[in-house]
């Protein structure tokens, strides 16, 4: 009977010490065991901002007063006073046209002239030269006479502006309607771009836009809408308009390919985050990760306006949430997080995981 004993209390610290080096291996974790490593975060606080759609319009600068000036006549140039980029005033006399009558008396006036000229300076056989000198006198009255007779044309400029083409120089022989000058108002250059017809109702005079061109990149120019079309485009569904741009240093030139941008709707104190920060998982869900207590959970989110770089949040956070907004790809529902400072790296934070969560 006592031996029975002996064995049951020894077969029963047998199991205890069993149970007790099982729970140690594969049971509940010891208390040295590592934490979860935290995953390494940048967040940005949410608060109330102006937020506003754009659409981006492209066309040419180009001046809104351009003037050709042509040949009155056949004939050629015989006084060109102006060269490319001068300014000229309205009605100032830029050239003189000699007409293909004028041109034809003077040539043979002048021919005889000059043969004159040579005779007078040739003794005749008795050593005289006084009949040779009245010829160079009548030759040289009938030159007057045909320069007084036909004058020339005066070439005039219908504009003040500066002269932006010039294909012709003094001399050249041109034909009726031939264009011999371009003069611009550089002054008042303007955009010409159309708008889908559904933005209409967003458009109105004088509304002032933001320009820039490929020349400089890191400038913005002020425009404003100066005409939009009374009519829609049946074959487009768009309307023209004009944008009217201001440059007072003179740095934007005719031909210079633009950018308009149109704010098409605008949101004042809204709720928006960076659009990176929103994840969109296969069923159309959105979320964004808040972190609180240096730990992450999700919120799911209903969105609204859409800007370029940012995105307003209707429903599912308020003001003064820290949300993720690099490193949330690593995380989960109660993910430990290390917030790092913006300016601390460019880098994207490496988390624990290799792939990025599904």
């Amino acid at each position: 009977m006592r031996l029975s004993r002996v064995v049951v209390y020894g077969t029963g610290l047998l199991l205890i010490s069993a149970s007790l080096w099982g729970c140690g291996r594969g049971g509940a974790p010891a208390a040295g065991m590592a934490k979860p490593k935290p995953v390494l975060v940048q967040v940005a606080e949410v608060r109330p901002q102006t937020l506003q759609s754009t659409l981006e319009l492209v066309g040419t600068i180009e001046p809104k007063l351009v003037a050709t000036i042509t040949a009155p006549s056949d004939g050629a140039i015989e006084e060109l006073y102006v060269r490319e980029n001068q300014r000229v005033e309205k009605n100032e006399v830029v050239g003189m046209l000699g007409s293909a009558a004028r041109q034809a008396l003077l040539g043979e006036t002048r021919a005889r002239l000059r043969s004159a000229r040579s005779r007078a300076l040739e003794p005749d056989s008795l050593g005289h030269a006084a009949p040779r000198a009245d010829d160079l006198r009548r030759a040289t009255e009938d030159y007057e006479y045909a320069r007084r007779l036909f004058l020339g044309v005066p070439i005039v400029s219908p504009i003040a502006g500066r002269v932006i083409d010039k294909p012709i120089e003094a001399g050249s022989i041109v034909s009726a309607r031939q264009p011999l000058l371009t003069v611009a108002d550089l002054n008042t250059l303007i955009i010409r771009t159309a708008v889908p017809e559904l933005l209409l109702r967003r458009l109105t005079l004088g509304q002032k836009l933001r320009v820039r061109v490929d020349a400089y990149p890191d400038r913005e120019f002020s425009g404003a809408i100066s005409l939009i079309s009374p009519q829609v485009d049946p074959a487009t569904r768009t309307c023209a308009i004009e944008v009217r741009v201001t440059d007072a240093a003179g740095r934007l030139k005719p031909g210079m390919f633009a950018a308009v941008e149109v704010v098409t709707e605008r949101r004042e104190n809204a709720l928006a985050v960076p659009a990176d920060a929103i994840i969109v998982r296969a069923d159309g869900q959105r979320l964004v990760f808040v972190v609180q207590d240096s730990v992450a959970h999700p919120r799911t989110v209903t969105t609204g306006l859409a800007a370029r770089t940012r995105t307003e949040i209707s429903t599912g956070l308020h003001a003064g949430d820290r949300v993720v907004v690099m490193g949330q790809d690593f995380l989960k529902d109660g993910s430990p997080v290390k917030v790092q400072r913006a300016a601390d790296g460019a880098a994207r934070p490496a988390g624990p995981a290799k792939e990025p969560r599904q």
